[in-house]
């Protein structure tokens, strides 16, 4: 007789974003059909999760999968960087489409589906990202939020790389997104600020690293952040801002908010455990992102709005360069390509800097990290928890099994880390993507594609 389910996760404690309990987790085919303080049926597949927790598979919703910048691309593809996420209990990415000079949003799309198709061993979606001529782009909107692909992206920088919106573009793709049921998402940096200190450095002769945080001030982002937030409360429109890395920029979200703005506010690990020392230090341009890394005083205040509830999502801004890419400006801080990697590290680097340190509590990160994700994606109907009826992704995490960053362990092709040395506080032991293994006793065993792309809900 087949046996009821095809795999029981035992004996582990389960954690939700709403509580955690010592539960059985049955799934059956791509589901979770059963919890329970103890099944008594048996599944053809065992695990054993006593002293572990086990965790709905983890959501970045912010990765960049070989991405054109600066004359190279982003190292990873969604393949090699579809593995990274894997290892580190991320079974679902969110990516952007690149926007060429001319070409209509559906098309882009088309272009990022062909990179992704049978490429990525977790399931992906797509953000659209609007950079050129937005005012054309505006009737494609509807048929693409209809079509599945709710969530867009603009950036108020980037002039030079012909990227930046300006504030009543700006307000003509927020209003059409937001009327569509779509949500808009923003890189919030202002240009003239950046752009003028910048000048300023680079007429001086300052090349090093530490003028990219000079000239990407936490300034430009608080000025941007209350431009984006007071023409978003005039529409009364939803908007998600990116990778929040400074306290200024905190403040002028949360005072936005105070006036009715509706944000949401998402930061990344960097901001949460680097700082602009790094920069200072031998090789400092290694660590070169946008936004800038910014003072311990800043990841402090990013901390408490984590744990307060303040900011409601962590992502990584995924963007990894090798050693010879970061190298290739010798140094000078505005040719130096920006972006970090980061997707296989978010969930233990959350794990061991908030939960073990006592910062966050385990359900919040799983809110952090999976629920509040799938609920802004429009993919909480299968994604970002354990229950009955869900997809089951499912992470096996044991405590009890401390380790070291160290790049040669990634397996991204970054061949660095800008956390090397840090300590996890645990492992991932076990990671399923719909009922299919992905890791096993800690090692990648997906010897087949099994990514799907998922077309959200309005």
């Amino acid at each position: 007789m087949p046996q009821p389910f095809d795999i029981i996760i035992r004996n582990g404690q389960v954690v939700n974003a709403d509580g955690s309990v010592h539960l059985d987790v049955g799934i059956r085919g791509s589901k979770i059909v059963a919890l329970s303080a103890a099944i008594e049926d048996a599944g053809e597949t065992e695990i054993d999760a006593a002293k572990r927790l086990v965790f709905p598979g983890f959501i970045d919703g912010h990765t960049h999968m070989g991405i054109p910048i600066m004359g190279t691309h982003s190292i990873d593809d969604f393949e090699s960087g579809s593995v990274a996420a894997a290892c580190g209990g991320i079974t679902t990415i969110v990516d952007f489409t690149v926007q060429q000079p001319g070409e209509a949003l559906h098309e882009s799309v088309k272009e990022r589906l062909d990179k992704a198709d049978s490429k990525s061993h977790v399931d992906y979606a797509l953000h659209v990202n609007v950079t050129d001529q937005p005012h054309k782009r505006l009737v494609e909107i509807p048929e693409l939020i209809r079509s599945g692909y709710s969530a867009f992206k603009v950036f108020s920088t980037y002039r030079e790389a012909g990227m930046m919106i300006t504030w009543p573009e700006f307000r003509a793709v927020l209003d059409v997104v937001h009327r569509n049921g779509g949500l808009l998402f923003l890189h919030a940096e202002d240009n003239a600020l950046i752009e003028a200190q910048t000048a300023q450095n680079v007429t001086a002769g300052h090349k090093a690293a530490i003028y990219h945080a000079r000239s990407r001030t936490s300034e430009a982002e608080a000025k941007a952040i209350a431009a984006a937030a007071q023409i978003a409360r005039e529409l009364d429109a939803r908007l998600y801002i990116v990778h929040l890395s400074s306290r200024a920029g905190l403040e002028a979200a949360l005072e936005a908010r105070a006036l009715g703005a509706k944000l949401i506010l998402e930061t990344c690990p960097q901001y949460l455990v680097l700082t602009e020392e790094k920069y200072e230090q031998r090789n400092g341009h290694y660590w070169i992102t946008t936004p800038a890394l910014r003072t311990q005083e800043d990841t402090e205040a990013l901390w408490q709005a984590v744990a307060g509830g303040d900011i409601d999502v962590v992502a990584t801004d995924h963007c990894p360069f090798t050693v010879e890419q970061k190298n290739a400006a010798m140094g000078t801080f505005h040719l130096t390509p920006n972006g970090l990697p980061g997707v296989e590290t978010l969930f233990p680097l959350l794990y061991s800097y908030g939960v073990a340190r006592g910062r966050i509590s385990q359900e919040r990160l799983v809110e952090l990290l999976a629920t509040a994700p799938a609920r802004y994606l429009g993919l909480d109907e299968r994604k970002g928890t354990i229950q009955p009826g869900a997809d089951a992704d499912i992470v096996v995490w044991n405590p009890n099994t401390p380790w070291q960053i160290q790049a040669p362990l990634m397996h991204g092709k970054a061949d660095w880390s800008p956390y090397e040395g840090m300590d996890i506080s645990g492992r991932v032991e076990h990671v399923f993507l719909r009922g299919q293994p992905l890791v096993t006793d800690t090692e990648f065993v997906g010897q087949q594609i099994q990514g799907r792309c998922l077309h959200r809900k309005q």
